[in-house]
């Protein structure tokens, strides 16, 4: 798959939230010296449902995303670009908070094994 297939692909988009919000939630529980309990109490979740989170196994409403964002003192930020200009930026190393030297980390849900992808222009790797 080219970069910029991927950059257009509904899965891409879907896992990198998924992959922030674990992150975010994860750093806030570590910062903060928190066990899944007193986590779940912070948030006004079950355990559960952070024991989902931090396994990658969820996909959330809007509503409760804005709802753990700021449970963990983060304000959500969603910003929507032409994906012709995104591309383009892309391409010139612009886009905010893009990292083309480091590879995708990539979760598999079903076995929790990580792996990762070149992204360079010329890759053909693809996302399973």
């Amino acid at each position: 798959m080219e970069r910029s297939e991927l950059l257009q692909s509904k899965e891409y988009w879907t896992e990198k939230i998924k992959l922030e919000l674990f992150q975010m939630v994860t750093n806030f529980k570590e910062s903060n010296n928190l066990t899944v309990e007193t986590l779940a109490k912070k948030l006004g979740v079950t355990k559960g449902y952070v024991s989902q989170i931090l396994n990658g196994n969820f996909d959330h409403k809007i509503s409760k995303l804005v709802d753990l964002a700021l449970a963990c003192d983060r304000i959500p930020v969603v910003k929507y670009e032409p994906i012709a200009q995104y591309l383009q930026d892309d391409e010139l190393d612009l886009c905010d908070g893009h990292y083309k030297d480091r590879p995708i980390i990539v979760l598999n849900l079903g076995t929790h094994q990580t792996s990762s992808i070149n992204t360079k222009k010329s890759s053909s790797d693809a996302i399973y």
